[in-house]
């Protein structure tokens, strides 16, 4: 199955990564949702329903991690496959928001003080996790 594009960059707002989800074919809206649920992917609907209740910074990477969802057509029961698609939705969120240039930077610049870190990259703490144990160790690797 073909993969859907989206092109969404690090330097993106909220509402700019908004606006132009709103142009793809997948309905995105806000509702609240169940604590520790900050956002779901129906892929049956194509929709996309973002926690209201998040600060911007948490809506921006949900919404990422959502579309990526999106893109590769998840909607799986099965908890193999949504575990391994769980992985790779959270190692290309990290990868889209984290730029390796500028966290190369900014790491040193706040000698690895992670909460710093993620406040001057706009990310959550959980998606600067995500790049350290999923991107960053693979690059090491690589």
């Amino acid at each position: 199955m073909q993969e859907r594009d989206f092109h969404i960059d690090s330097s993106m707002t909220y509402g700019d990564m908004r606006r132009y989800a709103d142009r793809l074919n997948v309905t995105i809206s806000s509702e609240l949702l169940p604590a520790g649920v900050n956002g779901i992917y129906d892929e049956n609907l194509r929709m996309i329903i973002i926690d209201r209740s998040l600060d911007y910074t948490q809506k921006r990477c949900t919404l990422v991690h959502e579309l990526f969802h999106w893109t590769y057509f998840d909607n799986s029961c099965d908890p193999i496959l949504h575990a391994k698609a769980e992985k790779r939705t959270r190692r290309l969120t990290a990868e889209l928001l984290v730029p390796a240039k500028r966290f190369d930077c900014v790491d040193p610049e706040y000698e690895g003080y992670a909460a710093l870190i993620a406040n001057d990259m706009n990310v959550t703490m959980q998606v600067l996790r995500d790049y350290k144990e999923l991107v960053l160790d693979r690059r090491q690797y690589a």
